[in-house]
């Protein structure tokens, strides 16, 4: 099957990382390739018509389309330029797309549309799943980790995180992060029950071990316990990552607004290329159509 990939570019280092990453997936996926740019309305100069910028961005997509004809000819790209606002246009695009991958640089001031805070506004908000790729990625990392939680979203983030370990050939970390509720504190003079905490979330971690074992056998999984914070556990297990999973809790004017808390911070820190997956089981269905025999 082929996936459909969409890349968002504004001729900047990050949108380039992006690109970099979809590039060196179709060396193993199939996929068909369509190139995105998104005019910004209202960003012209004071006075000036409202198209002024639309030539800037119709180079960078021509610039990212001739980029990937001289270095992977097999791949032939459309290009779409859309008007609006880029996280509602951005949006509308992964209607139609397995993946919508997009860069970040944190590091520097806002410079372009996919830069800032549009990866975490996308990411709530988008009908695919969404790979965020830091400005400079290089291409490395030897395991796919991915984030447990205990709130019956875990399935479609952890289907999506066994097919990208078995396509890359690498091991796959299940991290379950958990911490003692502060109703669960010492309360009237009764003691916290920290060992039947414990065992609640290494019944969470082995439920989640069994399942993707049962369903994604080539994969070599294993999982990590953590007490704590969540972003931090997920943050320093993926340092040597070739990917990050994470899910959200779906569409709605609340997770528009915080998509998450784990997501967030993660996105916010993120060591490596951070996938994004939506409750819906779309794009786990969609990546696990492609999976390996």
């Amino acid at each position: 099957m082929v996936e459909r990939v969409i890349v968002a570019v504004d001729g900047g280092p990050a949108s380039r990382a992006a690109l970099d990453w979809a590039l060196a997936r179709a060396e193993s996926v199939p996929i068909s390739l369509e190139l995105t740019t998104v005019v910004e309305l209202g960003w012209s100069p004071v006075g000036g018509p409202e198209d002024d910028f639309q030539p800037v961005y119709e180079r960078a997509l021509a610039e990212a389309t001739r980029f990937v004809a001289q270095n992977v000819p097999g791949v032939k790209p459309t290009g779409v330029v859309r008007r609006g606002i880029p996280v509602d246009e951005l949006v509308r695009a992964s209607s139609d797309a397995d993946l919508l991958v997009i860069g970040t640089n944190k590091t520097s001031a806002l410079a372009g549309a996919v830069h800032g805070t549009l990866p975490l506004r996308l990411a709530a908000h988008a009908r695919s799943a969404v790979v965020v790729v830091p400005a400079g990625w290089v291409a490395g990392g030897d395991t796919v980790v991915v984030g447990i939680e205990d709130d019956g979203t875990m399935d479609a983030p952890l289907d999506v995180a066994a097919v990208e370990a078995v396509r890359r050939g690498v091991p796959l970390e299940l991290v379950h992060a958990w911490s003692i509720p502060a109703t669960l504190g010492v309360e009237y003079g009764a003691a916290v029950p920290f060992d039947a905490l414990i065992e609640a979330h290494e019944d969470i971690l082995a439920r989640a071990l069994e399942r993707v074992r049962a369903e994604h056998p080539a994969v070599d999984a294993s999982g990590t316990l953590v007490q704590g914070a969540a972003a931090p556990a997920l943050v320093e297990s993926a340092g040597r990552a070739a990917l990050l999973v994470v899910g959200t809790h779906g569409r709605g004017p609340v997770a528009g607004l915080i998509l998450g808390s784990v997501s967030h911070d993660v996105l916010l820190n993120m060591p490596c290329p951070v996938v994004v997956v939506p409750r819906s089981r779309h794009a786990a269905e969609s990546q696990r159509s492609g999976a390996p025999e």
